[in-house]
């Protein structure tokens, strides 16, 4: 089989120094990563070449780091039609695993559910339903509706493939040659580790999920059933992680609330629940900052950085987002709408460039806030023409940039006087980290308290909440008009943060905590981390 390159990918090789204990670990260990999309996708050519395309992120960053030191293993759903073509043949070979030339160290396993269960595992539970409720999203006078083809999709879909995961799990753990650590990735697999434990209850489970945890009254929009499963699959995992601690505390909530049986420790965040004991603990996802910079100044950037020159301005706003409801960008429009009514003096003197990756354009409501962030968008611009005629200047005050491409957007970062950031809830939101990186005008950050980099940025932003539309058009003038030590302050702190917190401390710190529990368990086979 033929492998090339799909595009431009990024190095996704961190520079990880392991203390002792975890390259140990890592050294006796086969980490058997499992996520609903994979590291790669395989696409077919019409000349009928097969290309890769090398999924981005700060998991398969930080994974393949971990390869270096570690038998690895992927798990994960054939995402597109040659990805199923690739997983038949091998399983008409009777070849479980297969080896990726763009990663190596890394071997793929694939999940290959029917096409209507993974429907309703992805596009009816996983997102929206779960999506939208972890992000406070549901407008709940009207939405959402628990129906019979929800429960069908529940059953049929989330169910039937988190079963299937947790077999190919198990499959893998039994082939491994080392001991198997295994390291579940997000809410698409809630369920998974219940699975795995009926079968392999020795197992040890890691499960981290990315995005916020809501408080435990909002998850009383799912029924009973629905929650009491959900919570019982991640105590069924060792250690379950969380972007920050108010969403640890929020989980232990829900587990207080929904599984009275269940011995919940708050001081020690641990849970016990049917025998077995849970440990919850936070661990804030970052950037690998070298890597970051190496995109940033790469040639391709250079050249975007060049083009967007034409579109700077005396003050110059920007955001980087998905196109999508949680990160509230209708919002942030209107509160730039704001800022033009109340300063006309900045008619023609500012700039906002918005860049907005489409996603998840088979679920209806992210096609309807896409039309609505363009709807906004125009009506600003068509708003403010004649008032730049009037001073005799032509200018367009929103610059819409649609498109999945990450060189652009670091490129934009280099320039911005204000970079906003005001989703409604966030597991982490990394823009604003690679922002304060990569700025070299000490811009000001604006971020949403509902953001989970609030919780180690928010010292040194303009704090906004979400739907404050008129709170948000005032940090924007005090962003702009901001003196020049204060910016450089913050802007400073801001760097040294995001530095001295990277990617490498995520990857470390999940396993420092997997090797005191291996120490625990097993103290004459690890070193014990100190």
């Amino acid at each position: 089989m033929a492998h090339q390159r799909a595009g431009q990918h990024r190095d996704s090789q961190l520079d990880v120094q392991l203390p002792d204990y975890a390259r140990e670990l890592l050294e006796r260990s086969t980490l058997i990563i499992v996520s609903n999309r994979g590291p790669v996708e395989f696409h077919q050519t019409n000349d009928g070449e097969i290309t890769t395309k090398r999924g981005t992120g700060g998991v398969i960053t930080a994974m393949s780091a971990a390869a270096r030191f570690a038998d690895a293993v992927w798990v994960a759903c054939a995402m597109t039609a040659t990805d199923r073509v690739i997983a038949e043949k091998m399983r008409q070979r009777r070849e479980a695993l297969l080896t990726i030339p763009d990663l190596p160290g890394f071997r793929l396993r694939f999940v290959v559910p029917d096409t209507e269960a993974y429907h309703g595992y992805y596009n009816r539970i996983a997102n929206p339903l779960l999506w939208f409720l972890q992000h406070y999203l549901w407008d709940t006078p009207r939405a959402p509706d628990i129906d019979h083809e929800t429960w069908q999709a529940w059953h049929e879909g989330y169910v039937a493939v988190n079963r299937l995961f947790a077999e190919e799990v198990v499959a893998a753990a039994a082939a491994a040659p080392r001991e198997p650590i295994v390291l579940l990735q997000d809410y698409h697999l809630y369920l998974t580790p219940t699975f795995i434990r009926e079968l392999r209850p020795d197992l040890l489970l890691h499960h981290f999920v990315h995005i916020p945890w809501p408080d435990q009254d909002y998850w009383r929009l799912l029924p009973l059933p629905m929650r009491r499963a959900i919570c019982e699959g991640l105590l069924a995992n060792d250690i379950v992680g969380f972007q920050t601690p108010r969403h640890a505390r929020s989980f232990l909530n829900t587990v207080d609330a929904n599984l009275p049986e269940a011995e919940v420790d708050y001081r020690r965040r641990e849970v016990t629940y049917r025998g077995h004991t849970t440990r919850v603990r936070v661990y804030p996802i970052s950037i690998d900052p070298e890597l970051v910079r190496a995109v940033a100044e790469s040639e391709d950037a250079c050249r975007h950085r060049e083009h967007l020159e034409a579109f700077r301005n005396e003050y110059t706003i920007i955001r980087v987002d998905r196109a999508e409801p949680s990160k509230n960008v209708v919002r942030g429009f209107l509160a730039y709408d704001r800022l033009l009514e109340k300063h006309p003096e900045l008619i023609g003197r500012v700039n906002f460039l918005a860049f907005l990756v489409p996603t998840r354009m088979e679920v209806a409501e992210y096609i309807n806030y896409l039309d609505e962030i363009n709807a906004v968008v125009g009506r600003i611009n068509a708003k403010y023409a004649n008032a730049a005629e009037i001073e005799g200047i032509h200018w367009e005050p929103v610059h819409l940039f649609v498109g999945d491409d990450y060189p652009r957007a670091l490129a934009a970062m280099k320039f911005y006087d204000v970079l906003l950031v005001n989703a409604i809830f966030d597991g982490m939101n990394l823009v604003a980290k690679e922002g304060a990186l990569l700025n070299e005008r000490n811009g000001v950050l604006i971020l949403s308290e509902g953001a989970g980099a609030y919780q180690q940025l928010g010292q040194w932003a303009l704090t906004v909440s979400p739907t404050d539309i008129e709170g948000t058009a005032e940090a924007l003038w005090q962003g702009l008009t901001m003196p020049a030590a204060e910016r450089a302050w913050r802007a400073e702190q801001l760097r040294r943060h995001v530095v001295e917190h990277d990617l490498r401390r995520w990857l470390v710190d999940q396993l420092h905590d997997i090797a005191d529990l291996y120490a625990e368990r097993t103290p004459h086979r690890l070193i014990a981390p100190s």
